[in-house]
């Protein structure tokens, strides 16, 4: 089957194409940007990393109407953990993506995943009747789930699918469309625009439809992972077929196709990496110890609680335009991850984790201090300057964040573990 790229893939040609400017091409050599490559990283983060990114913003300017509403009630408990149903599910997700990728393939797995998508949109819906009002938060989980099993599926997919010229910038594009993600949910969530049709904010919610319906209409269309049909399979011939697609070039799919038999001769002598070689083996476990520390440094950084609760953050600083705010805050988001691809192989990897860590911590002792001052002072005009202080903390920690943990681990992922260990890695580090 095959599908015109025309009127689908080139509409995100412009995002994904920048990142081929910072990628390591030979000039003169034929460009890995193929029809069919490009609607398969399209259909990938726009019906996967998207998905995780609306999520994970969507909550930040809606607590208050929802909290609000007058059929809903949710108490202090139930807000708590309709914001962090989406990582309580999350974490179900993340775990179960790297063993079901690996036994029914990545394209299926990014097929079925919608279905979840679904039912929690219809189950936030529902909860417009006074009689359903829990269905909100038991969506909201649901989502998690199927945002877990994306941010697991949807890099792995994409990088298995790239040349290695071009890689590590495909895979940042994953971390793009996350912020993309999110900065949609932030605009669409600001005040102006949610009390323009205060009795029908749930439409807000079953947004995720959109791109849940982009992938099921579009994925059919996109080939297999080559490395899972190789690998997991033991398919060489739907293996090269598959490449002879995203390289539209039979000799371009032979010289891959050998390079990934070379990689499974001398990586193991078994067809895949166990769970227990995962730990046993020493540098399959020094490796996947440097990847759940930086998933780790990624998650426990506290990033989501800036993107969910950055509106009371500023409001609480004195500031009175917190829409503006957060919408400054998801669009320097969305830059920086541009910014970073670049850098990532002008500085390195390391490096930019380093800086990016760096000044993070900085940006929290100086969000900490201002708050502080705020609170004890709020009535002193000569500390109005704190409010200031809180936005720039605020800010330059977004920024720090997005060139370096932001992007980063997401990346290393597909560059630390062989083809026979990436999906079983993948469940531990999408856990954190």
């Amino acid at each position: 089957a095959s599908v015109s790229t025309q009127s689908t893939g080139y509409p995100f040609l412009c995002v994904i194409m920048f990142f081929d400017l910072f990628s390591k091409n030979n000039v003169g050599s034929p460009s890995p940007w193929t029809r069919t490559l490009i609607l398969s990283i399209s259909v990938a983060i726009i019906g996967s990393s998207f998905q995780f990114g609306f999520q994970t913003g969507c909550m930040a300017n809606t607590l208050a109407t929802v909290s609000n509403a007058s059929h809903l009630d949710l108490g202090k408990t139930t807000q708590t953990i309709v914001v962090s149903g989406n990582a309580i599910g999350g974490l179900v997700g993340g775990l179960a993506a790297g063993p079901i990728a690996d036994k029914i393939g990545r394209k299926k797995l990014m097929l079925i995943n919608n279905i979840p998508v679904l039912v929690g949109t219809v189950l936030m819906a529902a909860a417009m009747n006074p009689a359903f009002k829990y269905f909100f938060v038991f969506g909201r989980i649901v989502l998690g789930i199927a945002s877990g099993v994306a941010t697991g599926v949807a890099p792995m997919y994409i990088s298995e699918i790239s040349p290695v010229s071009i890689k590590g910038a495909v895979g940042v594009s994953h971390q793009f469309m996350i912020t993309f993600g999110i900065l949609v949910g932030f605009v669409l969530s600001m005040s102006k625009v949610l009390t323009s049709f205060p009795d029908y904010w749930h439409v807000y919610f079953a947004l995720p439809v959109l791109p849940a319906l982009y992938q099921l209409v579009l994925l059919p269309f996109c080939p297999e992972s080559p490395n899972w049909l190789y690998f997991n399979r033991e398919r060489e011939d739907l293996s090269r077929e598959a490449l002879t697609r995203l390289r539209n070039s039979r000799e371009l799919a032979n010289i891959e196709l050998e390079e990934m038999i070379k990689e499974r001769t001398t990586a193991t002598d078994s067809v895949m990496v166990s769970f227990k070689q995962l730990f046993t083996d020493r540098t399959l476990r020094l490796t996947l110890i440097i990847g759940v520390a930086l998933q780790g440094a990624q998650q426990l950084s506290g990033v989501n609680a800036i993107l969910n609760y950055g509106p009371s953050i500023l409001k609480d600083a004195g500031l009175s335009n917190t829409d503006l705010a957060t919408g400054l805050l998801a669009g320097i988001n969305v830059l920086m991850t541009f910014i970073s691809v670049p850098l990532m192989d002008l500085l390195g990897r390391r490096t930019l984790m380093l800086i990016g860590q760096g000044f993070m911590i900085l940006s929290y002792v100086g969000l900490a201090v201002a708050q502080k001052l705020h609170a004890e002072h709020r009535e002193d005009s000569s500390y109005s300057w704190t409010s200031g202080v809180s936005v720039v903390t605020v800010i330059t920690f977004i920024i720090f964040f997005a060139i370096g943990p932001g992007s980063i681990p997401w990346l290393i992922i597909g560059e630390l573990f062989t083809a026979e260990a990436r999906a079983k890695s993948e469940q531990y580090l999408c856990g954190c």
